[in-house]
């Protein structure tokens, strides 16, 4: 029997291996990306907000608090679906026989994160402006866009690229072990 990585064995035996329709590798990979989306955005939120967590704990992410931490926590909602299908279709459509194809597609399918969840996210703050006037948009949601997906990449990527290359990596290798 042959040597298999730790990640790889772990990821067939606890993580996304054993969801519904991962068999699939497109789907594994959505499930793969959704849980680096995750992993990033959570270390993101503890990184960003090491002193405010431990010293108000929840109350950190209450609205008396500042910080860029909160962008974490309110885009988990947005990050973690968007990256499932950014997976999924990055693994789809991946360039086959380049090396490393699996990191090259995590790179891709963050990038593809981005450009996924930032409409996503700004159409349900404009719609929150809209059902409430209290919450004011002061950009058009064009303006929100850029503004949100640009700020979003220029604060995250030094954490997300590399994850999602790793995730990637894994996820090639794992769906390799037969």
């Amino acid at each position: 029997m042959g040597t298999v990585a730790i990640p790889e064995r772990l990821c067939k035996r606890f993580g996304p291996g054993r969801l519904p329709g991962a068999e699939n590798r497109d789907i594994g990979a959505g499930y793969a990306f959704a849980t680096a989306a995750l992993s990033a955005a959570t270390a993101f939120i503890l990184v960003t907000g090491y002193g405010p967590i431990l010293q108000y704990g929840l109350e950190a992410f209450g609205p008396a608090h500042k910080g860029i931490y909160k962008f974490g926590a309110y885009a988990l909602p947005f990050v973690v679906p968007s990256a499932f299908v950014a997976g999924a279709l990055a693994w789809e459509f991946r360039l086959e026989g380049i090396p490393f194809e699996g990191a090259f597609a995590g790179i891709v399918a963050t990038i593809l994160t981005y450009v996924i969840a930032t409409p996503l996210a700004i159409s349900v703050y404009y719609w929150l402006s809209v059902l409430y006037p209290t919450v004011t948009m002061s950009r058009t949601p064009l303006d929100l866009i850029f503004f949100f997906g640009f700020f979003g990449f220029l604060f995250t990527f030094w954490l997300t690229l590399p994850l999602g290359a790793i995730s990637g990596q894994i996820h090639e290798q794992a769906v390799g072990l037969e």
